[in-house]
């Protein structure tokens, strides 16, 4: 019995002792369990944390394809929401046929159907629809039982890399189609100068056959100067790293044929040579070459004929026009004066048609020049009604002219083109109009402290043109009534030229007109004002007595006079003679020379154009001459260009008279010369 409850104790004991290690044992594992969890949610944790910060993300993915867990940052990424729940790999890999494997990968994965895991390639869209490129790395997890239970993975985004090697393909491949679309010969040449690749169309319309010459130095393929040339060109580019240019030719006569080489360095063993046929080209220039040759040759022969006809024309107009002036001052009745004033008319009429040719002429040569100068308004405006009035009283029309106060006195611009636009502008009034009245009126348009735009307008009561012929009045070689039958003649320059000198002058024309009622010329001129205006008005120069005209006394010169034409010998002797001076006369250059031996001269009035040695190179011998004083050389001509007048002044004269001479100019001139002589004496 005592046994029998000692054995009962011991039981318990031993029972206690084994529910207590038994409870131990149960508080550890359930520690550790604790322990595990805590650290799993540690690492996750950490997971999360890691892919927040990276452009990668990670996920599960089971047999169905249904992934059930990614980690948080795939929101960032790719817009997808854990909230919205599982999403199935059909929803977002898209038709790329990069994706054609992916379903026959994920289910070796599941079989454990491989030898080694690698990382594939897929393109998926995100919530928004755009599509991404993922490089994906993969591992199963298996359950008790040695079965794939899912699959974790982790994604890099690779869309930029993606994107950019396309588009580099892509400019590759567009790259090669232009290279193979330039029908150029091209060449690839190292180092060494020798050809290693080559892209030809033709290779029979070539010289040298590419594929002959791989492999070969430039100098044995291509022979003599060119095969030289063509290794320093490369040379050159090998060490500039510049693209190099050259021309060069092969053949001979008509077979020859031209070419144009670039050489760009590739890289530091390669160039490439880009070769293009430029023959027609080469025949084009020398055909434009040779029509421009035969362009300046015609023009050329166009100024000489213009040259000559200038001189032709105005050296006898030179007579008419003086021994007119002459002739109007002497003593005759009313019926001779009648006749001298009709030819007087038509002599100034025939210089002016002159005149315009000439003008045009320069104008198309463009060797009409500006020539600013100071000078009276008022003065300008007088002088060109003043050489209108005799025609228009002659016709009965009333002259006047109305300038508004504004306008300033004096201004600068060229006096001369000035000049002609009035000129040309009155003298068509009065051509076109048979009775009534002529008014020129002039008025500011705008002004500022330096510069004044004025508008000078011309009106009339004559005939009026018709409306249809408004657009082309101002064109050259062009008149309102060009038939046969026409009442009024002219050249049809003057308008054309107006144009021309208008502009010239940084203006503006244009024309109202009504025909049978009148017509109304408006004209603008930009000029300068003044820095400084003359305290008094100017007198008029061309207004002179005989008693003013006879200068001999006050300017005692010793003139020798040399021209080749009688006529023009007496008008200028008769000239001379009224002023008071007798020179001597030589009719051709070696006269002049003989006479300027033997005396002492002031002044040589000296033609341009004489037989034996003309007006340039006599002046040219008296400025070599080793003479006391030289004198003061007048050249006279009827050249009237201003090439002409800058080539006399170069060569040594001192003055130039165009033809045909006005008395007042050469009185001017002489007086000229004589102050320079007495600014020259010590």
């Amino acid at each position: 019995m005592i046994y029998a409850l000692a054995l009962a104790g011991a039981l318990i004991v031993l029972l206690a002792i084994l529910f207590v290690k038994e409870r131990r044992r149960r508080n550890i594992v359930e520690h550790d369990f604790e322990i595990l969890a805590q650290r799993k949610k540690e690492l996750r944790q950490s997971l999360e944390l890691l892919m927040d910060h990276s452009s990668d993300f990670y996920f599960h993915y089971n047999r169905e394809g249904v992934v059930n867990y990614s980690s948080s940052n795939v929101e960032r990424l790719l817009g997808y929401k854990k909230e919205d729940g599982p999403l199935q790999v059909k929803q977002f890999v898209t038709d790329n046929p990069i994706n054609e494997q992916v379903y026959g990968h994920i289910e070796k994965l599941f079989r454990l159907d491989f030898d080694q895991i690698r990382p594939y390639f897929l393109e998926i869209k995100d919530a928004y629809g755009e599509r991404h490129m993922l490089e994906i790395f993969e591992t199963p997890h298996l359950d008790d039982q040695g079965n794939v239970d899912y699959i974790t993975g982790i994604a890099r985004d690779l869309t930029g890399v993606y994107k950019a090697e396309l588009e580099l393909k892509e400019s590759e491949r567009q790259q090669l189609l232009i290279l193979e679309s330039i029908p150029d010969p091209m060449f690839t040449i190292d180092s060494n100068l020798c050809y290693t690749d080559y892209q030809v169309v033709r290779e029979g319309d070539l010289w040298f056959k590419p594929s002959q010459f791989i492999g070969k130095r430039i100098k044995d393929v291509v022979p003599g100067e060119n095969g030289e040339i063509f290794e320093t060109i490369i040379t050159k580019a090998f060490e500039t790293g510049k693209v190099e240019t050259l021309e060069y030719e092969f053949g001979e006569g008509d077979s020859k044929e031209y070419f144009e080489g670039r050489v760009v360095k590739l890289d530091q063993d390669k160039v490439l040579v880009i070769s293009r046929n430029i023959t027609p080209r080469k025949r084009l220039e020398v055909e434009l070459r040779k029509a421009k040759d035969a362009a300046e040759s015609a023009v050329q022969a166009k100024s000489n004929f213009l040259a000559t006809m200038s001189h032709e024309i105005r050296t006898p107009m030179n007579g008419v026009v003086g021994m007119i002036s002459l002739l109007a001052e002497t003593e005759m009745n009313e019926e001779q004066k009648e006749f001298v004033e009709t030819i007087q008319a038509s002599s100034d009429t025939l210089l002016r048609i002159i005149n315009d040719i000439l003008d045009y002429s320069r104008i198309e040569s463009g060797k009409l020049a500006f020539e600013e100068s100071l000078f009276y308004l008022k003065k300008v405006i007088d002088d060109s009604l003043g050489l209108i009035k005799f025609e228009a009283q002659r016709k009965g029309i009333i002259l006047n002219s109305v300038i508004d106060e504004e306008v300033p006195n004096f201004i600068r611009t060229d006096r001369g083109r000035l000049r002609q636009i009035l000129l040309n502008l009155l003298s068509n009034a009065v051509k076109f109009t048979e009775h009534g009245s002529i008014i020129l009126s002039v008025k500011v348009d705008k002004i500022t402290d330096k510069h004044v735009t004025l508008l000078f307008k011309i009106k009339d009561t004559g005939i009026g043109i018709p409306k249809d012929k408004l657009q082309t009045l101002f064109k050259e070689f062009t008149q309102v009534d060009s038939s046969h039958t026409r009442k009024f003649g002219g050249t049809g320059l003057g308008l054309a030229i107006v144009k021309r000198l208008v502009k010239m002058l940084n203006g503006k024309v244009q024309v109202e007109s009504e025909l049978g009622v009148g017509s109304a010329f408006t004209f603008s001129v930009k000029a300068k004002l003044a820095s400084k205006v003359p305290t008094e008005e100017p007198t008029d120069s061309n207004m002179s007595s005989k008693e003013d005209d006879y200068i001999g006394e006050k300017f005692p010169l010793r003139i020798l006079m040399a021209e080749d034409n009688s006529i023009n010998r007496k008008l200028i002797a008769l000239f001379l003679e009224r002023m008071g001076y007798v020179a001597d006369m030589a009719v051709d250059g070696l006269e002049v020379l003989q006479f300027i031996k033997k005396n002492t001269y002031d002044v040589i009035l000296l033609d341009i154009a004489m037989p034996e040695m003309d007006g340039y190179q006599v002046v040219g011998m008296i400025r070599d001459m080793d003479l006391e004083v030289q004198p003061q050389v007048i050249g006279v001509s009827a050249n009237a260009f201003k090439g002409d007048i800058e080539k006399g002044l170069k060569s040594g004269l001192d003055h130039y008279l165009v033809k045909p001479l006005k008395f007042i100019d050469l009185k001017e001139k002489l007086m000229d010369a004589y102050k320079a002589i007495q600014d020259s004496k010590p």
